[in-house]
């Protein structure tokens, strides 16, 4: 069913309206013109836009890609039902170019990608229709811009606010790793390569070594089975003038990223850093590593005008 706006009107005089809150993405193409004429046609179609987040740049989730997100959240005033609003926005997408759905865990880049997040308080559990969004409590890229324009929205199936669910995630599990299992081994050296292409794999021993060592401290966030998502190292070097924190390996695994991983593990390292004593952290970054280097001078991180030189 396609109202027109004097329908929609007349409808909503008697039908109760829901508030449908939205997920917008795109990585190719003009992705700003893209995402603004995919709310304006959702309002043309749909119903009243009540709100809409900003912009955020994010990494690519789940694939890799050199072509970064622009993420934006909408909210809709609306009296159709999940369905028909789903039939519509499959529509759009197709009008802005979109040919081919994600399938199976399977993606790629796309100039639009439209995502029912909630509608009212709504459960829906149908093939090719879920609602809430199944996997919107576990991307920083959803909950970011929703919380900007509905931060006390109750999400229905959780019974918690959206704002909660963005703190729960911005905190992730850390700990240390203190004894080697199969999970942590086989997880780091999945990890050492996407930190560097010349890493060697640690052998159990090696790591066994790495654990042992009293200046020494490797921190995961770990999923379920133990397996590091992200990791970082934490030296210590002792000297006259001070104890001095060296965070090192920072790395989060390609299918994790945009989580916050990287900022909540240097967060931990700097507070450990702390409380052992040291008097100054310091930290090393290729120029190229643009992102990660944004984000330690977003924690307060200061580049020194001091040459490193390194002998292998």
């Amino acid at each position: 069913m396609n109202l027109s706006t004097n329908d929609r009107s007349a409808a909503m005089n008697t039908i109760e309206a829901e508030r449908l809150y939205v997920s917008l993405g795109a990585n190719i193409g003009r992705r700003e013109e893209s995402i603004r004429r995919a709310v304006a046609m959702m309002e043309e179609k749909i119903g009243r836009c009540a709100d809409c987040s900003r912009l955020y740049e994010t990494e690519p989730q789940g694939f890799a890609s050199p072509h970064k997100f622009l993420n934006a959240a909408a909210a809709f005033i609306t009296v159709l039902s999940a369905s028909e609003i789903l039939q519509i926005t499959q529509e759009i997408e197709r009008s802005l170019g979109r040919t081919a759905k994600s399938t199976g865990g399977q993606y790629a880049d796309r100039p639009i990608d439209i995502d029912l997040l909630m509608l009212g308080d709504e459960i829906c559990d149908e093939p090719g229709l879920r609602l809430p969004h199944p996997l919107m409590g576990e991307r920083l890229f959803v909950l970011e811009p929703l919380c900007e324009i509905a931060p006390l929205a109750i999400v229905p199936t959780t019974g918690k606010t959206v704002r909660e669910l963005l703190l729960a995630l911005q905190r992730p599990a850390i700990v240390r790793a203190e004894s080697v299992t199969e999970p942590l081994l086989a997880g780091i050296n999945r990890l050492l390569p996407q930190l560097s292409s010349s890493a060697a794999p640690l052998t159990p021993e090696s790591l066994a070594h790495l654990l042992r060592r009293e200046d020494t401290y490797i921190y995961i966030v770990p999923d379920t089975h133990g397996t590091p998502q992200a990791m970082a190292t934490l030296c210590l070097c002792a000297s006259p003038t001070g104890t001095k924190a060296w965070i090192e390996d920072v790395v989060t695994d390609r299918a994790a990223r945009g989580k916050g991983y990287g900022r909540a593990l240097i967060l931990h390292l700097c507070a450990e850093a702390r409380r052992r004593g040291a008097k100054s952290i310091n930290l090393t970054s290729r120029p190229e590593r643009e992102a990660a280097n944004r984000l330690y001078r977003s924690l307060g991180f200061e580049q020194r005008d001091t040459n490193v030189y390194r002998r292998r």
